[in-house]
C-alpha cells in the first residue's frame, strides 16, 4: 500500500455496494431530470420526426421525414424510440430516452473495464468521471445515435474480456452481436473500433490463435446477417403509401453503409477539419476533468513499468482507436465519444493507483477541489446577482429552475467540501467510497456539472421560440382547415422541426429554391391548381436570399407579397438587441387559377376557326 498525505490509496476497503448504489441513483437522476423539458434542437428533430411517421404508417423499415425517405442513419435508433414514444404519445422525452439508457449502459461499461483491470474504487471513480463529463453529459441527453455508439463500443470490449479466457459460440457471438448492433445504430465504427482496441491485447503473446475456431466465424456470420437483415428487408419491400423517394438522390440503405463509413472515411464530401482537430477537441470532450486527467496520465506513463501488461495493452488499443479517428477525412467533435470511457478510466487509474506518480496527482485534485469551492460560492451568491439581471433585462426573466437550481447546487458544493475533512471520519469519504479530497473534489465537481446541463440548460428553452411558433400555428391551421397539402415549406434549411411540432398528418409541400430544376414558380402554381381554393400557407425564414428569392417567384405567379408584414411570425428573444436570425414566417396567399393553354395555331385568346 502506498500512503500520502490527505490520500488513501489502498485496494477496497472503503468501496461498498453503498457507495455503487449511490452513484447510479444521482446516474439515474443526471441523465433523467427534465429530460423532456427543452425543445427539439439541431439534428433531434429528425429522430422525434422520424420516428413519429413510422408510427404514423407502420413502416419501420424507410426511415422519413415529411413522408420523403431519409436514409441517413440506419433504422435501430429510431427503433429504439418507438415503444416510448407509443407509451408516452410522443413528445421529447420519448425521443431521448434510449440515449439516456445508453449512457447508462456505457457507465455500467466502462466501469466494468476498470474493474477488470484495476480495482472497485477506480471503477467508481471512472464512473463518476465519465458522467460529469461535458461530452458525454451532453450527448447522453440528446436525441441521436451517437451515444448508442459509445454504449456497443466500450461494452463489446468489456464482453470480449469478460469472456476471453473461456472462447465459445456464446462468447463470441455476444461480442459480435453487441457491435453490429452498435453498427445499426450509427455506423460500422462500433463494430471496428472494439477490434482495434483489443487487438494489441490479442496480438500479445499470441493470445488471437486460441479464437482461431469454426465456432468465432459461424458467430460472426450469425451476427452478420442480422446485422443485414433490416437493410435487405427495406430493399426488398416496398415503402409504405404515401411515402416517396428523396427528390435529389436515390439512396438505399446498403449505399448509406457506403457513403458514410467507406467514402465519408476517405474522402469527406460535407466538411474537412485539420488532421490535428482532435487534439484540442478530446480534452474538450473531457471538459471539466481535462486538465487533471491529462496530469494523472502523464504520471501513469510515467510508472508505465508499475503497470500490468494487460493495462498497458488495453491503453494502445484505446491510443490506436484515436489515431484511427484522427486519419479519418471526416471529422466532427462527437466522433471521439467512443475515447471517452477510456480517457475517464486511465484518468481514475493515475489519481488512485499506486502506479501513478503521486506527486503529480495530488496537487492537481486540491486545485480542481478548490476550483469547484469557487464555482460552488459563486452559483450560491448567484441569490445576489438575480436581481441585477432583472435590472439588465427587464423583459427575460431568468427561469424559475435555474433560480432554484444555482443556489441549492452551490449549497450542496459547499456543504459536501465541509463534511469532507480528512482523515478520520469523513462523512463524504465513506458514503462516496473515495478517497478524502478526491471525494469531495469529484462529487462537487459532478453536482455543478449536472445541475448546469440537467437543470439551467433546458430552463433556458422558455427563450426559445421555434417551438411556440408552430404550435400556434398548428391551432391556425386547424381553426381555419388549411391541410397539409396547402402547407408549402420554401426553406433550404431543415424543417423537420415544423413538421413535427405541427403534427402533419399528412405530408406538406417543400420547395427548396436551390434545385433549379425545380422551377419554383411552376410547381408551386401547380400545387396550387391542385388545392382546394387555391389557397396555400408559405412558410419560409428571414433569411435575406429566401425572402427575395421568395417574393420573386410569387411576383412570377402575379400575387404581391408583404415581406414586412408576414400573417404570423416567429418571435425571437435578442439579448444582445441584435436582430434574430433565422425567424419562421408564414404568408396565407391565394394563387390565381391558371390561364387556358395556348393553342397550336393561336395564342388562345381568339377562337378556333372551323
Amino acid at each position: 500500500m502506498t500512503e500520502l498525505k490527505g490520500y488513501d490509496i489502498g485496494g477496497d476497503a472503503t468501496t461498498s455496494r453503498r457507495s455503487e448504489a449511490l452513484f447510479w441513483i444521482f446516474a439515474v437522476l443526471a441523465m433523467g431530470i427534465f429530460l423532456g423539458h427543452n425543445a427539439l434542437w439541431g439534428s433531434e428533430n429528425r429522430w422525434a420526426e422520424i420516428s413519429r411517421e413510422m408510427l404514423l404508417t407502420g413502416d419501420v423499415l424507410h426511415p422519413a421525414i415529411n413522408w420523403r425517405i431519409y436514409f441517413d442513419k440506419p433504422q435501430l435508433t429510431y427503433w429504439f424510440i418507438l415503444p416510448f414514444a407509443w407509451l408516452l404519445d410522443g413528445g421529447e422525452l420519448a425521443s431521448r430516452i434510449p440515449s439516456a439508457l445508453a449512457g447508462l449502459a456505457g457507465l455500467y461499461g466502462a466501469m466494468a473495464l476498470a474493474r477488470r483491470f484495476f480495482d472497485r474504487r477506480i471503477a467508481l471513480l471512472t464512473g463518476w468521471l465519465l458522467l460529469s463529463s461535458y461530452g458525454f453529459l451532453f450527448w447522453a441527453r440528446c436525441a441521436a445515435a451517437d451515444m448508442a455508439n459509445l454504449a456497443a463500443i466500450v461494452l463489446a470490449v468489456a464482453w470480449f474480456f469478460q469472456v476471453e479466457k473461456q472462447p465459445g459460440f456464446r462468447g463470441y457471438f455476444g461480442f459480435y452481436l453487441i457491435a453490429f448492433v452498435g453498427a445499426l445504430a450509427k455506423g460500422l465504427p462500433a463494430l471496428v473500433m472494439p477490434f482495434v482496441v483489443v487487438a494489441p491485447y490479442a496480438l500479445d503473446h499470441g493470445r488471437f490463435k486460441a479464437h482461431l475456431k469454426w465456432s468465432n466465424l459461424v458467430a460472426f456470420l450469425l451476427a452478420a446477417a442480422i446485422y443485414a437483415l433490416p437493410f435487405g428487408l427495406a430493399a426488398w419491400l416496398e415503402p409504405a403509401a404515401p411515402l416517396a423517394p428523396p427528390p435529389d438522390h436515390d439512396l438505399s440503405g446498403w449505399e448509406l453503409v457506403w457513403r458514410e463509413n467507406i467514402v465519408r472515411v476517405f474522402n469527406a464530401f460535407d466538411h474537412r477539419d485539420p488532421v490535428y482537430t482532435y487534439i484540442y477537441e478530446l480534452p474538450r470532450l473531457m471538459l471539466p476533468w481535462s486538465p487533471l486527467i491529462i496530469v494523472a496520465v502523464a504520471g501513469l506513463i510515467r510508472n508505465r513499468k508499475r503497470l500490468s501488461r494487460e493495462a498497458g495493452m488495453l491503453a494502445l488499443g484505446a491510443v490506436l482507436m484515436f489515431v484511427l479517428f484522427c486519419l479519418s477525412q471526416s471529422r466532427r467533435w462527437y466522433y471521439l465519444l467512443p475515447l471517452a470511457p477510456f480517457c475517464a478510466m486511465f484518468g481514475a487509474a493515475g489519481i488512485l493507483s499506486p502506479a501513478a506518480e503521486l506527486r503529480w496527482t495530488r496537487p492537481a485534485v486540491e486545485i480542481m477541489r478548490y476550483i469547484a469551492l469557487t464555482a460552488g460560492a459563486l452559483a450560491l451568491a448567484s441569490l445576489v446577482a438575480l436581481p441585477v439581471w432583472n435590472l439588465m433585462f427587464p423583459g427575460t426573466p431568468l427561469p424559475l429552475i435555474t433560480m432554484v437550481t444555482l443556489p441549492l447546487s452551490g449549497l450542496l458544493v459547499l456543504g459536501v467540501m465541509l463534511l469532507d475533512q480528512p482523515p478520520e471520519n469523513c462523512s463524504v469519504s465513506r458514503w462516496i467510497g473515495l478517497p478524502p479530497r478526491v471525494a469531495s473534489m469529484v462529487v462537487g465537481t459532478a453536482i455543478l456539472v449536472v445541475a448546469m446541463f440537467s437543470c439551467v440548460l433546458p430552463s433556458f428553452t422558455v427563450y426559445r421560440s421555434e417551438k411556440p411558433f408552430f404550435l400556434e400555428l398548428r391551432d391556425f391551421m386547424e381553426q381555419n382547415g388549411i391541410e397539409p397539402e396547402q402547407l408549402v415549406f420554401f426553406a433550404i434549411e431543415p424543417y423537420a422541426s415544423g413538421v413535427y411540432y405541427l403534427d402533419l398528418q399528412r405530408p406538406a409541400r417543400v420547395l427548396q429554391p436551390e434545385f433549379a430544376e425545380d422551377q419554383p414558380a411552376e410547381v408551386l402554381r401547380a400545387w396550387a391548381d391542385e388545392t382546394p381554393g387555391r389557397r396555400l400557407a408559405l412558410l419560409t425564414r428571414n433569411r435575406e436570399a429566401m425572402l427575395t428569392a421568395l417574393a420573386n417567384t410569387m411576383n412570377e405567379l402575379g400575387v404581391e407579397l408583404d415581406l414586412d408584414r408576414p400573417l404570423r411570425r416567429e418571435r425571437k428573444i435578442s439579448l444582445t438587441g441584435r436582430k434574430p436570425a433565422k425567424e419562421w414566417r408564414m404568408w396565407l396567399v391565394e394563387i390565381p387559377a391558371l390561364p387556358a393553354a395556348p393553342s397550336e395555331s393561336g395564342t388562345g385568346d381568339e377562337p378556333q376557326k372551323p
